[in-house]
């Protein structure tokens, strides 16, 4: 037998007689679920606290909850536990905290027949961390996130812990245990299909490559900012994971975007929804006699937040019923869930509920006394909640709220059927007057408009237009008539549709130039990728009657706004390159800029050099002192990367280190550093000079890089070297993008000894609020501060303060860029730690180092 309690939490000594009043420690199989309304970690780890003391055996799991189900009625604000006991039922709880890698949960017992599970956010998918159950076995799992008051952090708890981020859930073990379900949402599509074209986590960007708010206008006739007020009650749906999920508008954005209640990506397909009130109220009464055929004892309910929202005199008549059957406990979720072993079978704005029983269906002589019939729909309020066992029928009456609700589904359900009829008029109109009917790409009109909306919509952003024109298409027209011209046009436009996608917009301008719109920005050296492809495509063989034609194409790139400012002057640059690279000989693009072709070019081939720099040994490291303000000696170095091509000489780190960040090869060349810094360090470590540590730059990306701390690792076992003596600089820029992740990176290496420096420290984003979080050991003055450093300056007063913090944070200072005995001085005198620049000494190859630091030492007095 399964039995609930409903309790609402006032103090310790209340729930301590309603313990002893209902007997409960008596029993050995007791679930306690706790709804802390709006609670903080605070509150839960004092009802924690209670718990242990009064029912220590207890098996809990809770989360924080604007609203929760008390006595079959939603509840808010209050602090809510039901005691579900189980005669035959084992119960287990656990929390999952959610890291970089997944936890998965063993649920290899045969006898698990259940998992209820709280989330803190709808993105963590509960059945994801109980994968590993075999198909074949019927497991239900269902519960729901938690929600919170908007200032307050979202939790979940068992007994013995707390998390912000993960997921707790019970595990119950009988395999006689009766589960029936209960989940209710009725809704049908209204109109053609809306393509989300560029979405960014929760924000819209542009649907059907226009702006949300130009869409909404120009295809319902309203502004949606009039309108946004309705929340939930402008609802989507989408397909994910091959399931309906549904989303809504929780804000427009002053640029015309939408922000939505799920994460969306490019490419997602929405259709506006209704819900259905009327067989809403019939799929309940058919599921409610359902289980009144049951034996339920309790019943477990996860009602969405919206649907509340959106349906609440329903919702509220729905928990009446259910109550009925057994005794309801719940909570209000941000996102309820249920599955089997394998599918999800709810969606959003719903109400689900899970139905136990240890006692199992009914025998037949019982059921004969329960005669459950569907009765019809009343417009009067029962007053009292029969028990289900005489139950004889189940009523919704009708509110206000709930005649408008039918009146709004009814409308819809006729406005959808005139909706599909214009859009299949409005679709024909439109290909008519915007489509080329031989190719059956958008002609010279739609290619204008669409470069418009761009431009308008293009605040700071850039797009590319290319014009491509068929080589000598004129002869093959006199020399085998029109009808094979325009075969050979429409073989062009296929294959140019073949490589669409939702970021490329081809259509025909005329003739036998066709334009390519680059709605996404991309670099010089995508656009060139792109349109190589469509050279490539065009020159494939093509054969009319046993006669092979031989076709190229020139091609001209223009770039908004570099080249232009408006339509007209964006369409006619692409034009013009593209006559320039027919007067070239045709089978080549050009960029409208002359100039833009020779820094392409020259890029191109230090991209190509570089890939293969490391293997032809052509990078080299030259080593720059760090000298010891207190002693005068110098007790390191700085790393500095350097590279000498054979025929363009030495070539700049501000060259090639920014392609190496664009191309992904600053991983290769950063472990590459890594590795040769450390041999070196070592090396002179061996000969005697064991005080020496060496400094070496990491980028953002390649400190972000999930390998980077392998590779470290890797570098100090190679060389044998101490990590206490090798210092990573990094750049504040590189970390306050992803501040925790970045925390967590260098934890990890301090872990492995490795000491951690900030570079160019103040000319980033510094901040006391994030910088004493930091796991750092040095600071490093920027040189733009030490250039200009003179008393009375503010560079002066710049390099004093941040002396003065790193003291105080108790990090070592360093100043680089020193070029004159006086800065040095001044340097000593503030307590600054190191400095280095040239007047100590210039950046020099390992011999030349080794001379110096035995030959050299500063008198800095």
């Amino acid at each position: 037998m399964v039995k609930t309690y409903n309790y609402e939490f006032i103090d310790k000594e209340q729930l301590k007689n309603f313990i002893e009043k209902h007997r409960l420690r008596l029993y050995t199989n007791i679930l306690a679920q706790i709804f802390v309304g709006n609670g903080t970690w605070k509150e839960i780890q004092a009802i924690q606290f209670i718990m242990k003391e009064l029912l220590p055996d207890v098996q809990l799991i809770g989360c924080t909850s604007s609203a929760a189900i008390l006595d079959g009625k939603i509840v808010e604000g209050k602090t809510v536990i039901n005691f579900t006991l189980f005669e035959h039922t084992k119960v287990e709880t656990g929390l999952i905290q959610i890291t970089d890698h997944d936890k998965r949960v063993e649920a290899d017992n045969l006898d698990l027949k259940t998992i209820i599970a709280y989330t803190t956010h709808p993105s963590i998918q509960t059945r994801d961390f109980f994968n590993d159950i075999p198909a074949e076995k019927e497991v239900i799992i269902a519960g729901g996130s938690a929600t919170n008051t908007s200032d307050k952090e979202v939790l979940v708890f068992t007994s013995d812990s707390v998390t912000s981020n993960g997921i707790v859930f019970v595990k119950l073990y009988n395999p006689n245990l009766f589960i029936d379900t209960y989940h209710n949402i009725e809704y049908s599509k209204v109109g053609e299909c809306i393509k989300i074209t560029e979405a960014e986590n929760d924000r819209i960007l542009s649907i059907n490559n226009e702006k949300p708010i130009r869409f909404f206008e120009q295809s319902f006739g309203f502004n949606l900012k009039d309108f946004h007020q309705a929340g939930c009650e402008l609802p989507f749906i989408f397909l994910k994971n091959g399931e309906d999920k549904f989303c809504f508008i929780k804000d427009i954005l002053p640029d015309g975007a939408m922000r939505a209640s799920l994460e969306l990506r490019s490419g997602d397909e929405l259709f506006l929804v209704y819900f259905d009130l009327a067989r809403m109220i019939e799929s309940s009464l058919l599921q409610l006699n359902r289980l009144a055929n049951d034996s339920v004892e309790t019943v477990f309910t996860f009602i969405n937040m919206e649907r509340k929202t959106l349906f609440e005199s329903f919702t509220s008549q729905e928990l009446y019923h259910l109550q009925a059957l057994g005794e309801v406990s719940g909570l209000i979720t941000l996102s309820e869930g249920m599955s089997g072993s394998v599918k999800d079978v709810t969606t959003n704005f719903s109400v689900s509920a899970i139905a136990l029983s240890e006692t199992g269906k009914l025998p037949d002589a019982s059921k004969k006394d329960v005669e459950i019939v569907i009765s019809e729909i009343s417009s009067e309020p029962e007053t009292e909640t029969p028990p289900a066992a005489k139950r004889k029928k189940f009523h919704y009456h009708f509110t206000s709220e709930m005649s408008k609700q039918l009146y709004f589904a009814n409308t819809m359900k006729l406005l959808t059927k005139q909706l599909a009829y214009l859009s299949c008029s409005l679709e024909k109109a439109n290909r008519m007057l915007f489509y080329d009917k031989d190719t059956d790409l958008p002609n010279r009109l739609k290619i204008t408009e669409t470069v418009d909306n761009l431009i308008s919509d293009s605040v700071n952003k850039k797009f590319a237009v290319l014009f491509i024109d068929i080589d000598r298409f004129k002869l093959i027209n006199d020399s085998f008539g029109h009808y094979v011209g325009d075969m050979v046009i429409g073989i062009i436009a296929n294959r140019l549709k073949s490589l669409l996608t939702d970021d490329i917009f081809i259509g025909r301008f005329a003739g036998d130039k066709f334009t390519v719109i680059l709605r996404k920005e991309l670099d010089a050296k995508q656009i060139m990728i792109l349109a190589n492809k469509i050279l490539l495509s065009i020159s494939e063989p093509l054969e009319y009657e046993g006669q092979e034609f031989a076709i190229s194409a020139s091609i001209g790139v223009s770039y908004y706004p570099d080249d232009g400012n408006d339509t007209e002057t964006i369409l006619r640059n692409a034009d013009t390159a593209m006559n320039r690279a027919k007067k070239y000989g045709g089978n080549q693009i050009i960029f409208f800029a002359s100039e833009m072709n020779v820094q392409i070019k020259y890029k191109f081939e230090l991209e190509n050099y570089l890939r293969r720099a490391i293997e032809k040994k052509e990078l080299f490291l030259l080593y720059q002192p760090v000298v010891d303000l207190q002693t005068g000696q110098i007790n390191g170095s700085e790393a500095l990367i350097r590279w000498k091509h054979p025929n363009l000489g030495l070539i700049s780190p501000m060259e090639f280190i920014p392609i190496a960040e664009e191309t992904g090869l600053i991983h290769e060349i950063g472990k590459w550093v890594l590795m040769e810094g450390c041999r070196q360090n070592q090396e002179w470590f061996d000969k005697g000079y064991d005080e020496l540590f060496i400094s070496i730059n990491v980028s953002a990306r390649q400190f972000l890089h999930p390998t980077f701390v392998e590779h470290l690792h890797g570098s100090l076992q190679y060389s044998g070297m101490d990590p206490k003596k090798l210092h990573l600089e990094l750049t504040e820029t590189g970390m306050i993008d992803n501040v925790e992740k970045s925390i967590a990176i260098m934890k990890e290496i301090q872990n492995l000894g490795v000491r951690i420096s900030i570079d160019d420290f103040g000319t980033g984003y510094s901040s006391l609020s994030y910088l004493k979080n930091l796991p750092i050991d040095t600071l490093k003055i920027d040189r733009s501060f030490i250039n200009n450093f003179k008393s009375e300056t503010v560079d002066y007063s710049i390099v004093k303060a941040i002396i003065t913090m790193g003291n105080g944070l108790s990090v070592k200072v360093v100043a680089e860029g020193v070029e004159t005995y006086e800065q040095l001085i001044e340097l000593k005198k503030m307590n600054c730690d190191y400095a280095q620049g040239y007047y100590i000494e210039k950046p020099v190859h390992p011999d030349r180092f080794i001379e110096i630091m035995n030959n050299k030492k500063f008198q800095i007095s």
